[in-house]
């Protein structure tokens, strides 16, 4: 399957299993569709791996917002770490994700540093609520702005303040995926992308009521859209 998509997975043989996938080992818990699809595809998001792995050059600064469970921020962790060197950062505010990221990284010998927390334009808490049309379990879906259950309350930061906070000089790429969340972390980080100029942004880019800002906004950021979807993500470059 060239880009799997949501499977669904009765609660009565929901299971947590140990496996190796692209590269790295994980445990997946096969109530949550993206986990699911990691688990029998073998792969998740092909075109974002590919992407990733040609993108990293050696001590580059990669920013994970929406991390989930570590996807693509340990197999970027192990890319550069075969590169001789760089730094991950991992956004995310969901206690079962972080849990399971920390492990995996721990289990594979790779460096992430993780921020339990989200994203977004001001400092504050909030709900992080579940997909009504989706187990409360399935962890991909959730989101500050879901219209399911809260799964539970979470800090969310301006990513200007937190690189203030903690000396960020340098970023090179960026992922960012949080279900419908990404202008409003985008407004928050508008001083860091404009002073430390990543080469790289790959936004979720699938809402077609949000497309049009999304672009707006990173194009008041000096970024234009390459014309690349590498699996429901649109890649970004900084003009000129």
């Amino acid at each position: 399957m060239a880009n799997p998509g949501l499977v669904k997975v009765s609660p009565g043989w929901a299971t947590q299993v140990v496996v190796r996938r692209q590269g790295v080992q994980l445990e997946l818990d096969l109530r949550d569709n993206l986990q699911a699809v990691l688990y029998y595809a073998g792969r998740y998001e092909p075109a974002v791996q590919r992407f990733l792995r040609g993108e990293l050059q050696r001590g580059d600064v990669v920013l994970d917002v929406g991390a989930n469970i570590g996807v693509h921020a340990l197999t970027v962790a192990k890319r550069l770490q075969e590169l001789g060197g760089g730094r991950v950062i991992a956004f995310e505010p969901a206690a079962d994700c972080l849990a399971k990221l920390t492990t995996a990284a721990e289990r594979n010998g790779l460096q992430v540093e993780v921020v339990p927390a989200a994203l977004g334009e001001r400092r504050q808490h909030a709900a992080l609520r579940a997909d009504s049309r989706y187990d409360v379990a399935d962890a991909g879906v959730r989101s500050l702005y879901g219209d399911g259950d809260v799964v539970q309350e979470v800090p969310v930061l301006r990513l200007d303040d937190w690189a203030r906070e903690n000396g960020l000089d340098r970023l090179d790429v960026v992922k960012l995926d949080i279900e419908g969340g990404e202008i409003a972390a985008l407004s928050g980080a508008a001083h860091t992308l404009t002073r430390l100029q990543p080469r790289a942004l790959l936004v979720e880019d699938k809402r077609a009521d949000l497309s049009a800002r999304l672009h707006a906004v990173l194009d008041e950021l000096g970024y234009r859209p390459t014309g690349e979807e590498l699996d429901h993500n649109a890649l970004f470059r900084p003009a000129g």
